[in-house]
């Protein structure tokens, strides 16, 4: 189940919620397969968090980026 990941991936939640980046994929301290990821919420700030394999799935859905404010 972990090979189905990879860094870069976009994911999200089984049962939904925000567009995630995969930033990491591996065992987790206890060996459990775990997926890293990192994601920025509605108010542009960064959130990193990591989930089992299991409770992901891949997301087509295009995120925009968002903007720094600046043009």
């Amino acid at each position: 189940m972990i090979g189905m990941f990879k860094c870069g991936d976009r994911v999200r939640l089984s049962e939904g919620g925000q567009v995630m980046s995969v930033t990491g994929v591996g065992p987790d301290s206890t060996g459990r397969p775990t997926v890293w990821c990192a994601w920025f919420n509605d108010q542009n700030v960064h959130n990193t968090s990591s989930a089992m394999c299991t409770s992901l799935r891949l997301s087509t859905k295009a995120q925009p980026i968002p903007s720094s404010g600046s043009n």
